[in-house]
């Protein structure tokens, strides 16, 4: 609609009030605001995993539980368990979440989702990793934690580290990982202001943190140089260094340099 000098747009909403009736227009404008919303919503993350996709481990079984996943400009919506079986292999082993678009039928546009257990690194455009893991032959696959630093572990055990998370300003740290973190860091005797700040933001967001608000807080606590160039897993490294220092030295900041020691002459 335009009038004089200048434009003016409307949104309609139906009223839900008894005897009236919900006509075609109404529908097709709550699913125009639908998409439009989510659209909106995720505009600036990246393609990736945006909230939920929990894993579980259940006798052979792999659990994915519901989540939201960025497949290029569409966002995929997992209302559902995901399940997959799973063996021992004297290799590394991805899980990943696939999504195949635009598959058209009628008039509408399809989007498959699934599963698969891979040894590949390699991923397609549409293929995010969830975890990764080494399981060896009689041991036992293991979700669950002893402490931050554990979360690495090597072999048996589901590793986040590595998983195509994202969020505001590009791919981050899986929010389990994130939000692990912070709970140790508020159980510490003394911690710093900032590092209370940061363990908040950590556990209020409802997916994943910001990686420069990752970085920031990494750059901060270890005095590094704002142009060294920190990949996921190097933050995960750091996070556990501060978490380490903190329980240790009872929240004092670490530098990340070497001082150069000062001779003063009278």
């Amino acid at each position: 609609m335009e009038e004089r000098g200048k434009i003016v747009k409307e949104n309609r909403y139906p009223l839900f009030e008894g005897k009236r009736v919900l006509k075609k227009e109404m529908l097709w404008a709550l699913r125009d605001y639908l998409f439009a919303h989510v659209y909106l919503e995720y505009q600036e993350y990246e393609p990736g995993i945006i909230q939920g996709c929990k894993i579980q481990v259940q006798e052979k079984e792999l659990i994915v539980g519901p989540g939201i996943v960025k497949c290029k400009d569409f966002v995929c919506l997992s209302g559902d368990e995901i399940r997959i079986s799973y063996q021992p292999s004297d290799s590394l082993q991805i899980l990943k979440f696939w999504a195949e678009a635009e598959i058209k039928e009628g008039d509408s546009i399809i989007f498959h989702m699934g599963l698969s257990l891979e040894e590949s690194l390699e991923k397609k455009d549409n293929e995010f990793e969830l975890c990764r893991f080494h399981l060896r032959h009689g041991a036992r696959l293991r979700d669950d934690y002893k402490n931050f630093a554990d979360m690495a572990t090597e072999y048996d055990t589901i590793n986040l580290i590595y998983a195509d998370w994202s969020g505001i300003g590009g791919k981050t740290l899986a929010h389990e990982v994130t939000r692990r973190f912070a709970r140790e860091l508020l159980s510490a005797k003394e911690i710093l202001p900032e590092d209370r700040v940061f363990a908040y933001q950590c556990l209020s967001e409802r997916g994943s943190v910001p990686v420069e608000i990752l970085m920031d807080y990494v750059r901060g606590r270890r005095n590094l140089e704002r142009e060294e160039e920190l990949k996921i897993p190097n933050i995960y490294e750091y996070l556990c260094m501060i978490l380490k220092e903190i329980v240790v030295g009872g929240g004092q900041k670490k530098s990340g340099k070497k001082e150069k020691r000062k001779i003063w002459i009278e």
